[in-house]
């Protein structure tokens, strides 16, 4: 399973170069900030202390505001596109959400590497012990974006969505997330 991500990640990463090499310079540093908005998609990594692994499927729509070349604000709202489950366990995420301030470092107009930071959180849904719970907690994460030029971006990234406890059993919840962006100018 983390073979298939890995060559999932590794063709984005190579896509979004490619494209970025192509693309015209100038972007952002001519004024490329502002309003944005994106859609992502990816896999829910779910650990529970005592169970195994569950991987949910999971989708996202972001907006946001960049400031300048280094900061920018972001609020997330995203759902399940389809359950995790393992050794008949099960856990849905009826909604995911989160807000961040967005830390960025442009290493040329084509590529910046970013770090997240805020609250993010979850809405669960399992089959077994407290069925439903909503849990919010510190966020944070990494990524990268990839020029693809006309106001459009790429990004990978790997992000602590949220951590709790169901019963007394600690878990985490990470998100390794694929999207696209756009800017509105």
């Amino acid at each position: 399973m983390k073979i298939k991500h890995a060559c999932i990640g590794l063709a984005v990463f190579s896509l979004g170069s490619t494209a970025a090499m192509a693309a015209q310079p100038g972007y952002p540093a001519s004024g490329g900030y502002g309003l944005y908005f994106g859609a992502s998609a990816g896999e829910l990594y779910y650990d529970e202390q005592g169970l195994a692994q569950m991987n949910p499927t999971v989708a996202e729509f972001r907006v946001g505001q960049q400031f300048n070349p280094y900061l920018a604000i972001e609020g997330r709202i995203g759902t399940n596109v389809s359950g995790g489950g393992a050794y008949g366990y099960h856990i849905n995420s009826n909604a995911i959400y989160g807000a961040y301030i967005k830390g960025i470092y442009p290493f040329s107009p084509w590529v910046s590497a970013y770090g997240i930071a805020g609250l993010g959180g979850a809405d669960w849904h399992r089959n077994y012990y407290q069925y439903n719970s909503n849990d919010i907690a510190i966020s944070f994460g990494i990524g990268a974006e990839f020029n693809l030029g006309g106001n459009a971006s790429l990004d990978l990234e790997y992000a602590r969505l949220t951590s709790g406890d169901n019963a007394g059993y600690g878990y985490t919840a990470d998100t390794l997330m694929f999207g696209v962006n756009w800017r509105i100018l």
